[in-house]
């Protein structure tokens, strides 16, 4: 038995609406819902035909879309953005689109076809926010040619990656739950690197930093405390080799530089490794210690690791440079130095012989002080 053309019609519409992620409603001249055809959340009420279509407009967008619902009804195809679209139990953000249903009998009525864009609209939010960021640095950055020349090239090597993965998540019309978490990660990553460049900018604008003198093992305690979360993470064990009591003189700053030491030594270790922080007083200097069982650094790279952008470079190790240059500059500003060592352990063969081999590396980070309270070199151990 075949079936009416009109019916055939019909039938191949519900189902495509039935497939479809819109909504799609069918209005009369008056603006009341005569059918709706919808799934997922975009079911919106129950009840719908025989309902006023604007009473899914937030109230105080209502008479705006009366006078949508007019032009349409004239014969006009209207598009337009809606936030605060009603639904069961909260709302969202939509597009619409409405059309008469015959363009040369507009009073027929009117179809309405209804997409949830509420993703698109914060990713766009979001991007637009970190633009407006971005655009302030740049205005900063221009009073000084160095630290111009540094944002270009982290634009270059570390922003428009992320930015591009963005667009092309943002530009596919729809956003997926893959395609938000490329967005966070993106954008987290842009912060990331947006904060950084700020405190290297901040360091570069000061002559000097402000000190004073504490027990500089509670900061590293500080320290410690912020980052095991991490650690735990990567199954990484921090261990604590330093006394409960170390007083010297320092800045705020030096804990961001103990903080960048002590992230990337867990960062690049192995799941189930060890990372050890040690510090103490040796020969009038304030000595901290950063020692991991990562990969380890190539001797070549040893002293160019601390310029802006190597790690960027160098053996497919990604990141913007700018953890170490901070800690270089902090560094040098408290007049001390930072280097990279091997870290040398110690095994025993079959036979019980002692032997050495290099795993991983030794971040040294010293500076000059006058350490009081008992201070040995080497501390106690503690273990996170």
């Amino acid at each position: 038995m075949s079936i009416p053309e009109g019916e055939m019609r019909e039938k191949l519409l519900e189902r495509v609406a039935e497939l479809a992620t819109d909504a799609v409603f069918v209005l009369g001249r008056d603006g009341k819902i005569k059918s709706c055809i919808s799934r997922g959340h975009l079911h919106t009420l129950e009840g719908l035909p025989g309902s006023h279509v604007t009473l899914l407009w937030p109230p105080e967008l209502r008479q705006e879309g009366e006078r949508i619902l007019e032009r349409a009804r004239g014969g006009a195809v209207l598009r337009d953005i809606i936030t605060g679209w009603r639904m069961q139990n909260s709302t969202i953000t939509v597009s619409i689109t409405i059309a008469p249903i015959h363009p040369g009998e507009p009073g027929e009525g009117l179809v309405m076809v209804v997409r949830d864009v509420t993703k698109e609209m914060e990713a766009e939010r979001r991007l637009s926010s970190y633009i407006r960021e971005l655009t302030q640095y740049i205005r900063h950055v221009e009073r000084s040619s160095q630290l111009k020349d540094t944002f270009a090239d982290i634009m270059r090597h570390d922003i428009l990656n992320p930015l591009s993965a963005i667009k092309s998540a943002i530009s596919s019309g729809r956003v997926n739950d893959r395609g938000i978490a490329l967005i966070k990660k993106s954008v987290d990553r842009i912060e990331k690197i947006v904060e950084m460049f700020s405190k290297y900018a901040f360091l570069h604008s000061v002559e000097e930093l402000s000190f004073q003198e504490g027990n500089l093992s509670e900061m590293l305690d500080e320290v410690v405390d912020t980052l095991t979360p991490a650690a735990l993470e990567m199954n990484v064990r921090v261990v604590k080799r330093y006394p409960p009591v170390l007083t010297a003189r320092f800045s705020p700053f030096l804990e961001e530089a103990v903080a960048n030491l002590l992230s990337n030594a867990i960062k690049f270790s192995p799941a189930g490794g060890e990372v050890v922080l040690e510090a103490g007083a040796e020969d009038g200097w304030v000595t901290l210690r950063v020692r991991d069982r990562g990969p380890g650094i190539p001797d070549r790279y040893k002293k160019s690791i601390f310029e802006r952008f190597v790690r960027g470079r160098k053996d497919g190790i990604k990141g913007s440079g700018l953890g170490l240059a901070i800690v270089r500059r902090i560094a040098e500003m408290h007049r001390g130095e930072v280097w990279v060592e091997d870290n040398v352990v110690e095994y025993q063969d079959g036979s019980g012989r002692v032997h050495q081999k290099k795993q991983g590396s030794v971040f040294v980070l010293r500076i000059p002080g006058d350490c009081r309270g008992g201070v040995s070199g080497s501390g106690e151990e503690r273990k996170q």
